[in-house]
């Protein structure tokens, strides 16, 4: 017997489920996109170009193995992490920790 799912979209409380917490995410005045995860002790701030919609999303299985899609970009481990330990693997410093210019936690 085949068992189907709705996927449904991840809302604030599946991030904290997931990863502690959900990323503050702004657009500045020269379109760049701050994704900040102020859940987190250390608050590191990803500066990019590339809007989260065009990231994509993942599909996962929230607390009660119901599958749900997230957005890439508000996970840590699929963004934040993995590309901070490339980046340190080539010289690189990682990302700006404390949010930007230490704003509100």
């Amino acid at each position: 017997m085949i068992e189907l799912f709705m996927v449904r979209k991840a809302k604030f409380g599946d991030y904290v489920d997931i990863q502690g917490g959900s990323p503050e995410v702004v657009q500045d005045k020269n379109g760049l996109w701050h994704i900040t995860h102020l859940y987190r002790e250390d608050a590191p701030e990803i500066v990019t170009h590339i809007s989260p919609t065009q990231r994509g999303t993942v599909v996962l299985k929230d607390k009660n193995g119901k599958p749900v899609e997230f957005q890439v970009s508000r996970l840590w481990q699929f963004e934040g992490q993995p590309c901070e330990e490339n980046s340190r693997k080539t010289g690189g410093e990682g990302y700006n920790r404390g949010g930007a210019v230490g704003r509100r936690k």
